[in-house]
């Protein structure tokens, strides 16, 4: 297991350096998740003032915007592992949050369609830099925490915008709202110019042993023949499908089945998802990584989400069919506790089973996978299932939709337990 000492020397930066570093990359991605969740708190007046659908609305919230954050991702991973990082995060946190604000001024679907476009072009920048910067300062026992508490931001960013974007819309409208955050995010522009540092990058003998100079296809292509990569990918994909459903639908869920009014939805499924989402996400890190230094083996920090993924599935349908506003966030809250278990000993894993050159490529084509299926695919599900049994269940059709994610938690542990039996082998000849 490596000391203190030894990863501050491996990568020339000092422990203080690091914890640092990720706290700013810890407030990006907090950004990132709070702008992401503001169109999901006024979908229904949004919905309302722009006259479109519930199919519309998934489009634009969730499909149009996923699909060009992952198309766009692919590219600027590549980037990112050849290129400086801070620069790249500036860059998307400025384009982002230009956005946002312009997001305010949408007139119809296809306005509001490019300006969610635009915040999910810069917000690919996030996950990239993030994954790719704490790969080179921490070491591989401390990785799986160091992610998680990082990918608690995720958590952080849905609460504090959940609960913002229903009361500034209440307060003074929609668009308002879009202003407001959007240009707040310029604040987090100027810390990172002032005061982030670009680490050094490892070098492991992996990528030593590659060309000089490798194409985005051959590495796309090498990294999909690594053992259990596809099914690491997959797992956290159908993991998150119901996880990906709730910044966009449970809001409006909350508005049509338990009548809860509009200023009050944030502070209702914010804390309750977010705080759920926060201890699970820490909770599995440190678990994680304390069975890669048990066991001696990376792998088997997969072994938390393996098992705690597909207990989720009685508490998210509880969160659906709960006749009381309690049980069904309380509900909620531990879901996302049990849910949120994935993505942190996830990429970890992936981290080491894949060349240092392409880590950004690896943990972003994860999120490809994860954002396809769950970011992008599951709304869209969602929205269509509800337009189709609106006219039999009038405002109860998306409590019925919702139901299409409840056997997903159980797909995701079954391929999860594939990469495990996969890469494990080679985990362990590696330890």
């Amino acid at each position: 297991m490596a000391t203190l000492v030894e990863e501050r020397d491996a990568t020339g930066v000092p422990i203080r350096g690091a914890g640092y570093s990720l706290f700013l990359l810890f407030l990006a991605n907090f950004l990132n998740m709070a702008d992401r969740a503001l169109l999901g708190i006024v979908v229904d007046p949004v919905k309302l003032d722009l006259g479109l659908t519930d199919t519309e609305m998934s489009l634009v919230s969730g499909t149009a915007f996923v699909l060009f954050n992952l198309i766009v991702g692919v590219f600027i991973a590549r980037w990112v592992d050849h290129s400086n990082r801070k620069k790249i995060l500036v860059l998307g946190v400025a384009l982002w949050s230009g956005a946002t604000a312009l997001t305010g001024l949408a007139q119809g679907f296809w306005s509001l369609g490019l300006f969610r476009i635009l915040v999910g072009v810069g917000e690919a920048t996030a996950f990239p830099v993030a994954i790719s910067m704490i790969s080179d300062l921490f070491a591989a026992p401390r990785r799986p925490r160091a992610i998680s508490n990082f990918q608690a931001s995720t958590f952080v960013g849905l609460v504090v915008g959940s609960i913002l974007a229903g009361v500034l819309a209440a307060a003074h409208g929609w668009r308002a709202m879009f202003l407001i955050c959007g240009l707040a995010g310029f604040v987090l522009v100027t810390l990172l110019l002032a005061t982030m540092r670009e680490p050094k990058r490892a070098q492991d003998h992996a990528s030593a042993d590659l060309p000089p100079e490798i194409s985005l296809v051959q590495a796309i292509i090498l990294l999909l023949r690594l053992r259990g990569f596809i099914t690491l990918s997959l797992g956290m994909a159908f993991g998150g499908m119901a996880v990906a459903v709730l910044p966009i639908w449970a809001p409006a869920f909350l508005l049509r089945s338990h009548d809860v009014p509009l200023a009050a939805v944030g502070a209702l499924i914010g804390p309750a998802v977010g705080l759920g989402g926060i201890s699970g996400t820490i909770f599995a890190g440190m678990m994680a990584s304390y069975l890669v230094r048990k066991r001696k083996s990376d792998v088997q920090g997969l072994l938390v989400p393996l098992i705690a993924i597909p207990l989720a599935v009685p508490f998210f349908l509880i969160f659906i069919f709960a006749p009381s506003l309690t049980l069904a966030m309380s509900s909620a809250a531990v879901m996302n506790f049990l849910l949120s278990s994935a993505m942190g000993p996830c990429i970890a894993v992936a981290l080491s089973i894949a060349p240092s050159r392409m880590q950004a490529v690896s943990s972003t084509l994860m999120l490809i996978a994860h954002g396809i299926i769950g970011g992008a695919i599951s709304p869209l599900i969602v929205g269509a299932v509800s337009d189709m049994l609106e006219p039999r269940f009038a405002a109860d059709s998306l409590r019925y939709a919702l139901t299409t994610m409840a056997p997903t938690p159980i797909i995701a542990g079954f391929l999860l337990w594939l990469a495990f039996a996969r890469i494990r082998p080679e985990g362990q000849a590696a330890a």
